[in-house]
């Protein structure tokens, strides 16, 4: 008993670690994205789409997305929606947040170098969806809606994400949101960047569940 204890214990504070880590990294992608001024996701574009429809702020559309988001992917997954994935939005937004106070001054004025940086931007997000997926603590209500569409219709982590992300830039484009060329590169590339990461991610996430102290310092 003890050592099952143990054991959920270690198991518990890894995840917790991961779902941190991961969700810092994310933020620290989302704000290079946002630094590089070269394209906006689709769903940021759906965001800003309803933002001027609707004459609210981009913060209120993405709540409101959000909890639409979450609704959907219950009714997909047959289940009373996961509402405790707004606390994980919290928390992205928080790190956001943190990363701009030290991004949000820099300006990047040519194109190779902004397309340089969104490049970056799609790999560091890629990493932090992947590390804090990992967790399986909740998602952000976004992955919350990829991850219902992925296991209703059995697609790879990858095509659900393309999936997701397609939805989204229709929505955008009947919104009249912000898409483009950075748009259509992010429904592309986050999705197979992702399957690649995954798995590395979670061969981390077993060696250190597995690692055993005393057995190495012996």
């Amino acid at each position: 008993m003890v050592n099952s204890l143990n054991f959920n214990k270690k198991d518990t504070f890894i995840r917790i670690i991961f779902f941190l880590v991961g969700l810092l990294i994310m933020g620290l992608g989302i704000s290079l994205l946002i630094v590089s001024n070269f394209g906006s996701g689709p769903w940021d574009a759906v965001n800003i789409g309803l933002s001027n429809i609707l004459d609210i702020s981009i913060g209120a559309c993405m709540n409101l997305v959000a909890v639409i988001q979450l609704i959907i992917g219950g009714i997909l997954n047959k289940k009373i929606p996961n509402f405790y994935t707004l606390i994980t939005s919290v928390f992205l937004g928080l790190f956001i947040d943190f990363w701009m106070l030290f991004l949000g001054s820099i300006i990047v004025t040519t194109l190779i170098y902004k397309f340089l940086m969104f490049m970056l931007a799609l790999v560091v997000v890629s990493l932090g969806i992947s590390i804090y997926l990992v967790s399986n603590l909740p998602n952000t209500p976004l992955d919350y809606f990829m991850l219902a569409i992925k296991s209703k219709l059995n697609l790879s982590l990858m095509i659900g994400k393309i999936t997701s992300e397609s939805i989204g830039f229709l929505l955008a484009i009947l919104l009249g949101g912000n898409v483009g060329v950075g748009s259509i590169i992010v429904i592309l590339a986050i999705g197979p960047m992702m399957q690649v990461l995954q798995k590395p991610c979670i061969n981390l996430y077993d060696k250190i569940l597995n690692f055993d102290i005393k057995e190495n310092l012996a």
